[in-house]
């Protein structure tokens, strides 16, 4: 009986021991086999979980579905630019352009097309992910609502390259926005005596 009861307990162990070793070989497979995210991977999966396509997408119907010939090619020429009312933000029906109370703001192309995209705008890794930090295009010029890089101001440096990995591998879209119109800025009354 004794024999028989420690037989067990090491057949037990032993596929205890069997089991572990088995599944970090598993692991470790996947790790090698693309388990790790490469960055154009970590990108795509991160522009599509911080809705970059609500915006800068064209939709192709009145649901609000994206349209995949044209994914993050910005505003498009066809749709018009939405109504205005002061103390209101209006968008236009496919969400690629807004006006509120600091001005129209119109998506951006983000695809890498030379003469439309991101690369036409002075736009590199560094200078992506510097956008981020301060708020300001490579040009100067500070980003409008309702772009809200304060949100993505908080991803680590290596998730908004992975960002810039994966926007310069999606087909080039020629697609020219116009730029933001800032909201006039408010004058003071001139003073004098009467």
């Amino acid at each position: 009986m004794k024999t028989w009861l420690g037989s067990s307990w090491a057949v037990c162990a032993l596929a205890i021991v069997l089991g572990i070793f088995i599944s970090m070989s598993q692991s470790a497979g996947q790790a090698t086999k693309g388990g790790a995210a490469s960055a154009v991977e970590r990108g795509k999966y991160l522009v599509g979980i911080t809705g970059c396509h609500d915006c800068h997408s064209p939709k192709k119907d009145a649901a609000g579905h994206v349209d995949e010939t044209r994914p993050l090619s910005g505003r498009p020429a066809t749709t018009p630019a939405p109504s205005t009312a002061a103390g209101e933000i209006h968008t236009a029906l496919d969400l690629t352009a807004w006006t509120g109370p600091w001005g129209t703001t119109y998506a951006s192309n983000l695809t890498p097309d030379t003469t439309t995209g991101l690369p036409a705008r002075r736009y590199s890794e560094a200078s992506f992910v510097a956008m981020f930090r301060t708020g300001k295009k490579p040009n100067g010029v500070g980003i409008l609502p309702p772009m809200p890089y304060e949100m993505y101001a908080n991803m680590t440096d290596d998730d908004l390259k992975a960002i810039w990995a994966y926007l310069q591998t999606i087909k080039p879209v020629r697609n020219q926005v116009p730029a933001n119109v800032p909201a006039p800025v408010a004058t003071a009354a001139p003073t004098g005596k009467k």
